[in-house]
Protein backbone atom coordinates (compact mmCIF):
# COMPACT_ATOMS: atom_id res chain seq x y z
CA UNK A 1 0.00 0.00 0.00
CA UNK A 2 1.40 3.08 -1.13
CA UNK A 3 2.29 6.17 1.81
CA UNK A 4 -0.76 8.58 0.42
CA UNK A 5 -2.77 6.16 0.57
CA UNK A 6 -2.44 4.83 3.69
CA UNK A 7 -2.78 8.02 5.29
CA UNK A 8 -6.04 8.82 3.35
CA UNK A 9 -7.40 5.14 4.46
CA UNK A 10 -6.58 6.62 8.25
CA UNK A 11 -7.83 9.99 8.10
CA UNK A 12 -11.40 8.33 6.12
CA UNK A 13 -10.94 6.30 9.22
CA UNK A 14 -11.22 9.03 11.41
CA UNK A 15 -13.59 10.82 9.78
CA UNK A 16 -16.24 8.42 10.75
CA UNK A 17 -15.21 8.09 14.29
CA UNK A 18 -15.85 12.12 14.15
CA UNK A 19 -19.25 11.61 12.23
CA UNK A 20 -21.36 11.61 15.40
CA UNK A 21 -20.07 15.23 16.85
CA UNK A 22 -19.02 17.72 13.72
CA UNK A 23 -21.49 16.11 10.75
CA UNK A 24 -24.53 16.66 13.51
CA UNK A 25 -24.28 20.66 12.90
CA UNK A 26 -26.27 20.97 9.92
CA UNK A 27 -24.61 24.76 9.04
CA UNK A 28 -22.13 26.79 10.91
CA UNK A 29 -24.05 28.63 13.45
CA UNK A 30 -26.01 25.39 14.04
CA UNK A 31 -25.11 22.96 16.83
CA UNK A 32 -27.05 20.23 16.53
CA UNK A 33 -31.03 19.38 16.09
CA UNK A 34 -31.67 22.53 18.16
CA UNK A 35 -33.05 24.24 16.21
CA UNK A 36 -30.72 27.35 16.19
CA UNK A 37 -30.52 27.94 12.39
CA UNK A 38 -33.14 30.19 12.36
CA UNK A 39 -31.90 32.18 15.24
CA UNK A 40 -30.56 35.38 14.30
CA UNK A 41 -27.37 35.80 13.49
CA UNK A 42 -25.19 38.43 15.61
CA UNK A 43 -22.09 39.80 14.11
CA UNK A 44 -20.19 42.63 16.89
CA UNK A 45 -17.19 43.83 15.97
CA UNK A 46 -15.02 47.29 16.21
CA UNK A 47 -15.21 48.56 12.99
CA UNK A 48 -17.54 47.38 9.70
CA UNK A 49 -16.72 48.52 6.15
CA UNK A 50 -19.39 47.39 3.58
CA UNK A 51 -19.08 47.11 -0.57
CA UNK A 52 -23.12 46.89 -1.84
CA UNK A 53 -21.29 46.88 -5.40
CA UNK A 54 -19.41 43.99 -4.76
CA UNK A 55 -21.47 42.59 -1.94
CA UNK A 56 -19.55 42.06 0.75
CA UNK A 57 -18.53 43.17 4.14
CA UNK A 58 -15.96 43.14 6.32
CA UNK A 59 -16.14 43.38 10.41
CA UNK A 60 -13.02 44.37 11.66
CA UNK A 61 -11.24 44.68 15.19
CA UNK A 62 -12.33 41.71 17.89
CA UNK A 63 -15.15 40.50 15.90
CA UNK A 64 -17.77 37.86 17.95
CA UNK A 65 -20.09 36.38 15.80
CA UNK A 66 -22.69 34.55 17.62
CA UNK A 67 -25.97 32.03 16.19
CA UNK A 68 -27.53 30.57 19.18
CA UNK A 69 -25.46 28.24 21.04
CA UNK A 70 -22.48 28.67 18.46
CA UNK A 71 -19.76 31.37 18.61
CA UNK A 72 -16.88 32.12 16.59
CA UNK A 73 -14.22 34.71 17.46
CA UNK A 74 -11.52 36.80 15.33
CA UNK A 75 -9.74 39.10 13.95
CA UNK A 76 -11.77 39.69 10.96
CA UNK A 77 -14.47 38.44 9.43
CA UNK A 78 -16.26 39.30 5.91
CA UNK A 79 -18.99 37.68 4.84
CA UNK A 80 -20.24 37.55 0.92
CA UNK A 81 -23.62 37.97 0.12
CA UNK A 82 -26.20 38.45 -2.59
CA UNK A 83 -29.27 40.92 -3.06
CA UNK A 84 -29.76 43.13 -0.62
CA UNK A 85 -28.71 41.99 3.19
CA UNK A 86 -29.84 45.19 4.66
CA UNK A 87 -33.15 45.13 3.35
CA UNK A 88 -33.97 41.28 3.30
CA UNK A 89 -37.23 39.89 3.94
CA UNK A 90 -37.94 38.99 7.66
CA UNK A 91 -36.03 35.79 8.00
CA UNK A 92 -34.35 35.61 4.91
CA UNK A 93 -31.31 37.42 5.50
CA UNK A 94 -28.80 34.79 6.43
CA UNK A 95 -30.26 32.88 3.95
CA UNK A 96 -28.24 35.61 1.70
CA UNK A 97 -24.98 35.01 3.41
CA UNK A 98 -22.80 33.17 0.53
CA UNK A 99 -19.62 32.52 2.41
CA UNK A 100 -17.86 33.68 5.46
CA UNK A 101 -14.37 34.40 5.64
CA UNK A 102 -12.74 34.65 9.12
CA UNK A 103 -8.80 35.52 10.05
CA UNK A 104 -6.60 35.90 12.81
CA UNK A 105 -6.84 33.86 15.91
CA UNK A 106 -9.89 32.14 14.61
CA UNK A 107 -11.47 30.40 17.89
CA UNK A 108 -15.08 28.27 17.23
CA UNK A 109 -17.19 27.01 20.22
CA UNK A 110 -20.26 24.95 19.39
CA UNK A 111 -22.28 22.31 21.44
CA UNK A 112 -19.83 19.27 19.45
CA UNK A 113 -16.71 20.72 19.22
CA UNK A 114 -13.99 23.76 19.90
CA UNK A 115 -11.64 24.81 16.44
CA UNK A 116 -8.79 26.91 16.54
CA UNK A 117 -6.97 28.34 13.25
CA UNK A 118 -5.52 31.40 11.62
CA UNK A 119 -8.39 30.99 8.74
CA UNK A 120 -11.75 29.65 8.57
CA UNK A 121 -13.99 29.57 5.62
CA UNK A 122 -17.78 28.37 5.71
CA UNK A 123 -19.74 27.34 2.67
CA UNK A 124 -23.54 27.58 3.76
CA UNK A 125 -24.96 25.59 0.34
CA UNK A 126 -22.15 23.06 0.64
CA UNK A 127 -22.58 23.08 4.91
CA UNK A 128 -18.48 22.98 4.11
CA UNK A 129 -15.94 24.45 6.71
CA UNK A 130 -12.04 24.38 6.06
CA UNK A 131 -10.06 25.23 8.79
CA UNK A 132 -6.14 26.38 7.90
CA UNK A 133 -3.08 28.04 9.43
CA UNK A 134 -0.17 26.16 11.45
CA UNK A 135 -1.73 23.76 13.58
CA UNK A 136 -5.32 24.05 13.21
CA UNK A 137 -7.08 22.18 14.99
CA UNK A 138 -10.85 20.50 16.23
CA UNK A 139 -11.50 19.03 19.24
CA UNK A 140 -14.49 17.30 20.29
CA UNK A 141 -14.27 16.06 24.19
CA UNK A 142 -10.73 14.30 24.50
CA UNK A 143 -10.58 13.76 20.66
CA UNK A 144 -8.16 15.88 18.85
CA UNK A 145 -7.30 16.17 15.20
CA UNK A 146 -4.41 18.70 14.12
CA UNK A 147 -3.32 19.73 10.61
CA UNK A 148 -2.45 22.72 8.36
CA UNK A 149 -6.10 22.10 6.75
CA UNK A 150 -8.64 20.49 8.27
CA UNK A 151 -11.89 20.42 5.81
CA UNK A 152 -15.29 19.27 7.65
CA UNK A 153 -17.87 18.45 5.24
CA UNK A 154 -20.36 18.27 8.20
CA UNK A 155 -23.92 17.76 6.02
CA UNK A 156 -22.20 14.07 4.99
CA UNK A 157 -20.23 13.62 7.83
CA UNK A 158 -16.75 13.58 6.59
CA UNK A 159 -13.12 14.96 7.16
CA UNK A 160 -9.90 15.70 5.68
CA UNK A 161 -6.97 16.61 7.59
CA UNK A 162 -3.58 17.62 5.40
CA UNK A 163 -0.41 18.14 7.24
CA UNK A 164 1.78 20.70 5.16
CA UNK A 165 5.61 20.66 5.10
CA UNK A 166 6.95 19.25 7.58
CA UNK A 167 4.08 19.26 9.81
CA UNK A 168 2.05 15.63 9.55
CA UNK A 169 -1.50 15.27 10.58
CA UNK A 170 -1.69 14.24 14.16
CA UNK A 171 -5.16 12.54 15.67
CA UNK A 172 -6.06 11.54 19.03
CA UNK A 173 -8.98 9.26 19.64
CA UNK A 174 -10.03 8.26 23.17
CA UNK A 175 -11.94 5.31 23.83
CA UNK A 176 -14.35 4.10 26.95
CA UNK A 177 -12.58 2.31 29.54
CA UNK A 178 -15.22 -0.49 30.56
CA UNK A 179 -17.24 0.50 33.60
CA UNK A 180 -16.93 4.14 32.90
CA UNK A 181 -19.98 6.24 31.88
CA UNK A 182 -20.04 6.23 28.34
CA UNK A 183 -21.04 10.19 28.53
CA UNK A 184 -21.42 13.01 31.03
CA UNK A 185 -24.59 12.18 32.88
CA UNK A 186 -25.55 9.11 31.81
CA UNK A 187 -24.76 6.34 35.12
CA UNK A 188 -22.18 4.05 35.02
CA UNK A 189 -22.53 0.71 33.28
CA UNK A 190 -23.14 -2.12 35.70
CA UNK A 191 -20.71 -5.05 35.90
CA UNK A 192 -21.30 -8.88 35.35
Amino acid sequence: MTRPLHITLIILAAAGLWAAPVAGAAGLFTPGATGDSKAPIEIVSDRMIANTTEKWADFLGSVVATQGKFSMTADALRIYYEGDLMNAPKGAAQDRIQKLEATGQVHIVSDQYTADADRAEYLPASDRLTLSGKNARVVSGKNTLTGSKIVLNRSEGKALVEGGGAERVKAVFFQEEKGQPSAPGRPEATKP
